[in-house]
């Protein structure tokens, strides 16, 4: 199990904290242990913020720690706080590849950062190919395949092919800029 990014951001907002890196999952503990009594181990967390690969399911004692530190009496109380109705037709800020023309410029700007992207054809799908960056480790000629870009987000790209080798990438910083220019 992992928890869903609303689970993630009621945590973030209890806990003070960003877990942008190992420590926060230790002081996340802490704070757990303090307030509650009760323990969750380093691991498991890391775990439950996908932080580390692993398919084992949350134990009730740890779901149930969870909810009594964001304030609630057990996890099944919690979760009928959590708006989990559908929702269709919603506004979207998202911007998707493949939704954009062949040759649409794309602009991203993050920290000090700017990368443009020109819509390409590969591999039978569409993705963009870096033609400008600028204090990046992407390089000019580098196809990346994002499902989506957003300011606010982080830019994950699953796959990037660089001269015939794949590998991924993911900023550091959130996007401040994303602009498409046809």
């Amino acid at each position: 199990m992992v928890f869903s990014e609303d689970i993630i951001k009621d945590i973030c907002n209890k806990s003070g904290l960003l877990f942008d890196r190992a420590g926060d999952f230790e002081s996340l503990s802490s704070k757990v242990y303090k307030e509650t009594g009760r323990t969750i181990g380093i691991t498991t967390l890391k775990r439950l913020f996908n932080y580390i690969q692993d398919d084992r399911k949350a134990s009730e004692y740890t779901l149930n720690t969870i909810a009594i530190y964001l304030g609630f009496e057990n996890w099944e109380t919690y979760l009928k706080t959590i708006n989990i109705d559908s929702e269709w037709g919603f506004s979207n800020d998202s911007i998707y590849p493949q939704e954009l023309s062949l040759d649409d410029i794309v602009e991203i700007k993050y920290l000090n950062r700017v990368i443009e992207f020109i819509v390409v054809e590969f591999e039978g799908s569409k993705a963009l190919k870096v033609s400008k960056a600028v204090n990046s480790s992407l390089l000019i000629g580098d196809i990346v395949f994002v499902h989506h870009l957003k300011v606010g987000e982080n830019l994950v790209a699953d796959k990037v092919f660089r001269n015939g080798l794949l590998g991924n990438y993911k900023t550091n910083g959130e996007l401040s800029s994303v602009e498409v220019n046809p």
